[in-house]
């Protein structure tokens, strides 16, 4: 999609987070922590582009859990086109960031 290897998300406390991202053809790692599943799309010329969040969770393992993802029919609905990733291996804190984001974020699913 593009050749950008991060995104920056911020949640409701405005403190900002550094996303991977992840085609949905490319493997994706097994290690835990917050998942984003957005349509990704350019806003114009020389705009740059566009996420709009879809889905927001946290998960043990990336691979398992996107194997089959939460509200398939929504995302499909939605163009869902990237997936974004933190890596968190501290439970609590997952918890923590999660609620910031979804707390501090619009997302359709």
């Amino acid at each position: 999609m593009f050749k950008q290897k991060e995104w920056l998300f911020s949640g409701k406390s405005g403190e900002k987070h550094h996303f991977g991202i992840f085609a949905k053809t490319r493997p994706i790692p097994e290690y835990g922590g917050i998942y984003i599943l957005a349509y990704t799309h350019p806003r114009g010329h020389r705009a740059g582009f566009k996420v709009n969040m879809l889905y927001v969770g946290e998960t043990d393992n990336f691979r398992k859990r996107l194997a089959d993802p939460p509200q398939a029919d929504c995302l499909w609905d939605g163009c869902w086109n990237c997936i974004y990733l933190l890596k968190l291996d501290d439970t609590d804190g997952r918890k923590v960031t999660l609620a910031d984001l979804i707390a501090g974020n619009e997302i359709a699913c």
